[in-house]
């Protein structure tokens, strides 16, 4: 099992290595983590303008395609918080998300 955080450079570049995972979650080969903070984080990052134009997709089918994300996550009940632990705030949900999983990977950028 995996706690993905590179779902922004996965969606705006199908060459990279998270698009290869993102791929492969999709394709069943690997479970993908998630709690229901991490995905309003997905969410709200991709639906921002900025990144609408860049990725190139409307809001409609931005919503469509974290219905899709919403299909194959394992949703991740966080029964610990490990808050306060790191400098950038927005990555504890990550972390806790991980550690409640008990994933075996963290992908970070």
């Amino acid at each position: 099992m995996i706690a993905f955080t590179e779902i922004v450079a996965a969606v705006r570049s199908r060459r990279g290595a998270s698009n290869a995972l993102l791929i492969r979650a999709f394709e069943g080969q690997l479970r993908w983590a998630c709690s229901v903070p991490l995905f309003f984080e997905y969410e709200d990052v991709l639906s921002r303008a900025e990144q609408l134009l860049e990725i190139g997709i409307s809001r409609r089918q931005m919503k469509s395609f974290l219905t899709d994300v919403a299909g194959v996550i394992e949703p991740i009940q966080l029964d610990f918080l490990w808050r306060p632990q790191l400098r950038d705030a927005a990555d504890e949900m990550v972390v806790e998300t991980a550690a409640n999983a008990g994933a075996d990977y963290l992908v970070t950028p």
